[in-house]
């Protein structure tokens, strides 16, 4: 019964993601789809390696990092009703630079790439749901580039705390400042100091 409710989730999320995808096209997709879990540090995926699925998160809250040698490079944040995955291997399959970590227990329905890949030669309404994904993280991708270029780090946390602050209970202070650009250390400098404003 448990898959039944992240099923319909998961339905409900692609009809207000895409209004125009046409209910057997979603029932069509629902047949590749499984539930998995994660536990908290868990990756969804590892870093240069070949990303088979994606991931939609249901329930828990996913980061996607870049790995160095010296720290890893949080890129994002994954929560309920948004897909964890590097999407340029939706394109053709290649290694992603970027690995997909659970920061709290999560719960998700994987999409099989190659299941996605079959029915986009067979309905053009899967290629316009991908589009329409590849668009939204390119929007996302490009936002928050541009605030690393363009922003101070008081700025960029404030933006964080405007677009994602519902989310701050749940992110470490790590993860957040690897995300910000910005140390530890400044992160808690900045926030003391607005707590004083």
């Amino acid at each position: 019964m448990v898959e039944v409710n992240e099923f319909r989730y998961c339905k409900e999320r692609l009809r207000f993601l895409c209004p125009t995808l046409s209910e057997s096209l979603i029932d069509d997709l629902s047949l590749g789809w499984r539930v998995v879990f994660f536990d908290k540090r868990e990756h969804l995926i590892e870093a240069n390696c070949i990303q088979e699925n994606a991931f939609m998160i249901v329930q828990g809250l996913v980061r996607a990092y870049y790995p160095t040698l010296e720290e890893d490079i949080t890129i994002n944040f994954v929560a309920e009703g948004e897909f964890a995955t590097h999407y340029t291997s939706l394109e053709h399959p290649r290694p992603s630079h970027f690995a997909f970590q659970a920061l709290e227990p999560t719960t998700a329905v994987a999409f099989s790439y190659e299941n996605v890949y079959e029915m986009s030669k067979r309905r053009h309404e899967t290629e316009q749901l991908l589009r329409l994904l590849l668009e939204y993280e390119y929007n996302r991708l490009m936002a928050h580039t541009e605030t690393l270029l363009l922003r101070n780090a008081e700025d960029r946390y404030r933006l964080f705390l405007k677009h994602f602050g519902h989310l701050m209970s749940r992110i470490s202070v790590t993860d957040l400042s690897g995300y910000l650009g910005i140390s530890r250390q400044n992160l808690t400098l900045i926030r003391k100091r607005l707590l004083l404003v």
